[in-house]
């Protein structure tokens, strides 16, 4: 997600910067999700023909592997809070929703839901193929309603700001549990969820999704991932699916679906839909008859 320079202050934590040629943003963002980072931002300065790549991690030596991988400089920086220094329209999704990225004063009410989601250290802001097809489909969906016969419970796996477990939420969904490697991205998906809802709903967790243990099993199962990752974790997440339950897969390059096909096909389920949203593709699973 491309975001223009922004002010950060309070806490001390890591980063590794580097400047970076305009155009090869997805180049970078593919290569950055490849090795586990989701916490970062790209700067965009005027008159500049390049633009400042920067990734926070969690301590001075993974800052200092990447300038030995990558070169550019680690350097420690304050981020308690972001702060856009130009508004970030909104990112309207279909009918049913609405993502803002600032609030405005004195605005009217809104023609349709809406969820804030700022743009911050956490990736998944709804601008982005990947997470859009999946917004999408989640307002798509027509048995949110807490009166309807089943009670719909979601599982997103990867949760990033949270914006895929939020929307599901303010959809209907009676019962949502969200995890994130990242601990940041735990984090900053609760004062998100804090930003849009009186009350905490959402069961958020810090977790690795090669480690999960099925436990439970869902209605919904979300994963906007790596599709290395996917691949992977197919026993892990397949085995969150309910007999009746739907997955839904995201962050495959459409060049790498067919591996991630074949790795849920072993799992028992059946392709119900693939999509494409540019170079990116998103695929669909049920329980095979």
């Amino acid at each position: 997600m491309l975001r223009k320079k922004s002010a950060v202050s309070g806490i001390k934590t890591w980063a590794w910067r580097r400047w970076i040629a305009a155009g090869l943003q997805e180049m970078w963002k593919e290569r950055l999700r490849a090795a586990g980072h989701l916490s970062w931002v790209i700067v965009e300065k005027p008159l500049r023909t390049r633009m400042l790549l920067e990734v926070y991690v969690e301590s001075r030596a993974v800052a200092v592997a990447l300038t030995r991988q990558w070169g550019g400089l680690a350097r420690a920086v304050d981020v308690r809070e972001w702060i856009e220094t130009r508004p970030a329209p909104p990112t309207r999704i279909g009918r049913r929703l609405e993502i803002i990225h600032e609030k405005a004063r004195g605005r009217k009410k809104p023609a349709v839901p809406q969820l804030h989601i700022p743009h911050g250290l956490a990736f998944g802001s709804g601008e982005h193929a990947t997470t859009y097809m999946l917004l999408r489909e989640l307002t798509r969906r027509e048995d949110w309603s807490r009166t309807a016969r089943r009670r719909a419970t979601v599982l997103d796996l990867g949760t990033g700001s949270g914006v895929l477990a939020l929307t599901a939420r303010l959809l209907g969904a009676w019962k949502v549990v969200a995890t994130d490697f990242d601990p940041n991205a735990v984090r900053t998906a609760r004062q998100n969820e804090a930003l849009n809802f009186a009350e905490p709903l959402v069961r958020w967790r810090c977790a690795d999704v090669k480690k999960l243990r099925a436990t439970v099993r869902y209605d919904l199962v979300l994963a906007n991932l790596f599709s290395g990752i996917l691949s992977e974790a197919a026993p892990q997440i397949a085995g969150c699916v309910s007999g009746s339950g739907e997955l839904w897969l995201s962050g495959i390059l459409d060049s790498q679906k067919d591996e991630v096909i074949a790795a849920y096909r072993k799992q028992g389920l059946r392709l119900t839909e693939a999509r494409r949203r540019g170079k990116w593709a998103m695929l669909q699973f049920a329980r095979a008859a």
